[in-house]
């Protein structure tokens, strides 16, 4: 049985490695009232512990290191079946990435494609790769949205948060494929959970959050708990800003490529 959170229990889960969202999964309900300061300092402190833990046993390559270790790999032996976009931090766009890479529309973000392989390992696509597709035809970069749409048909969101009625306010990107932000690229994904209007933001590069507008002083405190916290001690922090969602959808009319 899973267990219940209070709303100030979920607004300092926010301030861990997003890893403890994994234990705010789909169909939890979490509605008891802001449990107040005292039980947030204390979950903080716990969690400041994990987080010192977790900084010791692993360092998590970054994305050109990633790219890198790729490279050996043959174009035609990519699976493109298991090639998805994927969004990273804006400054990569001036580095020396040598492979596809756009900012999305006018947003302080950028999204390349990569192959997803086993334990969440990423093969980022190189220049070489995609001109192989281009000459033989290939519109892989169509196929690898639709390849986003088809692995986020039964689970587009990892975790939510349900309001007195029952209903999610707010839903939680942090899947276990550790791309969960790009299904901010897919259109009107929760248009009919949160309603049309609803916002977005990637406080950590492996973890998105999408929640509707119409919210109470309670939810807002929620909403804003686990952006900031999740952005101010995350492993890879990307950004606090809040974005209208529909800001990421010209990703998917080929507008940024």
């Amino acid at each position: 049985m899973k267990r219940r959170l209070g709303d100030g229990e979920a607004a300092g889960l926010a301030r861990s490695k997003p890893d403890f969202f994994a234990s705010v999964q789909e169909g939890d309900v979490l509605r008891r009232p802001f449990a107040g300061a005292v039980d947030c300092e204390r979950i903080t402190r716990m969690l400041s512990r994990f987080l010192d833990r977790f900084r010791r046993k692993a360092k998590r390559q970054t994305a050109l290191e990633v790219l890198e270790a790729g490279r050996g790999v043959e174009a035609v032996d990519r699976d493109l079946s298991r090639v998805v976009p994927i969004i990273l931090p804006l400054e990569l766009l001036t580095s020396a990435w040598p492979g596809p890479i756009v900012q999305i529309g006018d947003l302080p973000f950028c999204a390349a494609w990569a192959t997803c392989g086993e334990m969440n390992t990423f093969f980022y696509v190189t220049e070489r790769e995609a001109q192989f597709w281009d000459e033989a035809g290939i519109n892989w970069r169509a196929t690898a949205l639709a390849n986003l749409a088809r692995m986020s048909e039964e689970r587009p969101a990892s975790g939510e948060k349900l309001d007195e009625d029952g209903l999610p306010f707010l839903k939680v990107m942090l899947h276990d494929d550790a791309f969960g932000p790009s299904r901010l690229l897919l259109p009107h994904l929760f248009d009919e959970i949160l309603g049309t209007g609803y916002e977005v933001a990637i406080p950590e590069q492996t973890c998105a959050i999408a929640y509707r507008t119409n919210l109470s002083s309670s939810q807002k405190v929620d909403v804003n708990g686990v952006i900031d916290g999740c952005y101010e001690h995350g492993t890879e922090p990307m950004s606090a800003e809040r974005f209208k969602a529909h800001r990421f959808w010209d990703f998917a009319k080929g507008a940024s490529f």
